[in-house]
């Protein structure tokens, strides 16, 4: 695999530690857009394996469990193997884990899914992430790939003011899914979906606004519109499956 050296990450490693250290580890409701769509796209096995970059804390790749992949991973936490126990309290199949930087990562082995969920919009050259899953995927294999849109208008507005913090953390530029089709059509894929989706959804993970913006910020959080059409505008995720020809 070959990989890029020179990549910036604009969320630290101390960054995503200082988040996790406390972490109860749990799994996403099988309702939410990026679980339903596992569920819509990726039948049950007994024998195929999922990697997915940037694992922890694993509340999506717990549903490839259920549906019997064996999963793989690669994370920098110290807390990798806490992740991996829980898996195992669940009676998932496990694989290999890495616990070492994606970008210094050499491997051969390939995967049937490479998934990954907001991870490539913390690069400035995300178009080489998005290389590195398609590098990491069998023919014929899956890649999965989701990032919070943080770029539509309304959305945009809404992170700058109640969640700048994080927003810092992100490449806004990364968050247009024209961008990653064009980079996957050309690594030889078939898109299979993509888009934005989730309805309306807004989330905060930064923690130092002011009362104010608390408050109001809380209330924002409660508002979820699922059943509205999805747009680029509002919409909170995006994603991309596609397979490998």
């Amino acid at each position: 695999m070959n990989n890029t050296q020179n990549n910036t990450n604009l969320a630290s490693k101390e960054y995503w530690d200082a988040g996790y250290g406390n972490f109860k580890f749990f799994a996403m409701p099988k309702s939410y857009p990026i679980c339903k769509a596992i569920y819509e796209y990726f039948p049950k096995t007994d024998n195929k394996t999922i990697f997915e970059i940037g694992i922890f804390p694993g509340r999506f790749i717990y549903h490839f469990g259920k549906l019997g992949y064996e999963i793989n991973g690669i994370d920098q936490t110290p807390y990798l193997n806490e992740m991996i126990n829980w898996f195992k309290t669940e009676n998932f199949k496990t694989g290999y884990f890495d616990g070492g930087d994606l970008l210094q990562m050499n491997t051969d082995k390939k995967y049937d899914v490479v998934f990954s969920s907001g991870f490539i919009e913390h690069f400035e050259n995300f178009q080489d992430i998005i290389k590195i899953h398609a590098d990491l995927t069998k023919q014929g294999g899956m890649i999965y790939i989701t990032a919070p849109n943080f770029a539509g208008s309304i959305q945009k507005i809404l992170h700058k003011t109640f969640d700048r913090e994080s927003f810092d953390k992100h490449n806004l530029l990364a968050m247009d899914v024209k961008k990653w089709e064009d980079v996957i059509v050309k690594e030889g894929f078939e898109i299979v979906k993509s888009g934005y989706f989730g309805g309306f959804d807004f989330w905060i993970s930064s923690k130092n606004n002011n009362i104010f913006k608390k408050i109001l910020g809380k209330i924002l959080t409660k508002i979820t519109l699922r059943f509205i059409p999805s747009s680029r505008i509002y919409s909170p995720e995006i994603i991309l499956i596609a397979k490998k020809k």
